[in-house]
């Protein structure tokens, strides 16, 4: 059975991969609504299993809801249909065997079809083969998976690495365009100090600098072993440091720490604060003010008994 056909280009907001299963576990839960929660889920009754290629990309996912069972398993609990989404980017994923009438784990693949951004597609395909440690488009048994999924193992291997070297290139450009802002910080320091908030210090805004390019190297590091996260960890610690060498960026200059300024806050007391100017003192009530108390005064306001209505 052909579940789907390959397009070898990068389409523009849809990618279709296959990937083989190794692995069966984790078992997962069906609460009542159709959504798949954890083992341990109170309530939830029917499971499926989940599979290593899975478990790697809702992982890999970002913040999501719980996934949609689209189709629940029968007999054999790794054959499902599931949906994983947020507000830009959906992934469905089909779990089915192709050999050996799934009574093994490898017996099954994943198809994978992934509508969103290209952004999003490329760095999801990024991080699942670098969390899977393995290339997830080679079968177990080729000539099988390739007829049921139509595509070719040649075609199969340009979709996944097409995508992951968009991924590795996309990431590869955010270290070099911080890399240029970094560069321009320093060819400029000289320039700012003129005008630096009192308490920056020219030396330690250059040792600011040479800790963001260290983190660069870590940085560029953790992308040649297809470590995402690794990636993303070192550009944020730099970014700190130009945060801190920066003169423009004066709370930061004028504090070390976020302590240090809550206590030069607490240190205003209240006698400082004259709110003289801005309190309204007012030594007698308008002419209007006291016609209307008068009104509501009167003993001729109407009284109106409702006793008689209850019955």
């Amino acid at each position: 059975m052909v579940i789907g056909e390959m397009n070898p280009e990068l389409e523009p907001s849809e990618s279709l991969l296959h990937a083989q299963v190794r692995v069966g576990e984790p078992e997962m839960r069906i609460d009542s609504e159709g959504r798949l929660r954890h083992a341990n889920f109170p309530g939830a009754e029917g499971s499926l299993f989940l599979g290593d290629v899975v478990d790697a990309l809702l992982r890999g996912f970002g913040a999501h809801e719980p996934p949609r069972v689209i189709e629940a398993p029968g007999f054999d609990q790794q054959r499902w249909k599931i949906v994983v989404a947020d507000p830009e980017f959906s992934v469905t994923i089909v779990s089915q065997s192709y050999w050996g009438f799934g009574l093994f784990a490898s017996c099954f693949l994943n198809e994978i079809r992934m509508e969103g951004p290209l952004g999003r597609r490329a760095r999801l395909a990024f991080d699942l083969a670098a969390a899977l440690g393995r290339n997830p488009w080679e079968a177990k048994w080729r000539g099988r998976f390739a007829k049921v999924t139509g595509v070719t193992p040649a075609d199969e291997k340009d979709a996944w690495t097409e995508l992951i070297e968009r991924g590795h290139q996309d990431l590869s450009d955010t270290i070099d365009a911080m890399r240029s802002v970094t560069r321009a910080l320093e060819n400029d320091l000289e320039r700012l100090a003129e005008e630096a908030p009192e308490g920056w210090d020219f030396e330690s805004a250059r040792e600011e600098i040479g800790g963001a390019r260290a983190e660069f190297d870590i940085a560029e590091d953790a992308l040649h072993d297809r470590s995402a996260t690794g990636v993303e960890r070192a550009l944020a610690r730099a970014e700190a440091y130009l945060i801190e060498a920066d003169p423009r960026t004066e709370v930061a200059a004028q504090f070390d720490s976020g302590e240090e300024l809550l206590e030069a806050m607490a240190a205003v007391e209240a006698e400082e604060i004259d709110l003289s100017e801005t309190v309204l003192t007012l030594e007698e009530l308008p002419e209007d003010s006291i016609r209307t108390h008068t009104t509501i005064d009167a003993k001729d306001i109407p009284f109106v008994d409702l006793a008689s209505e209850e019955e």
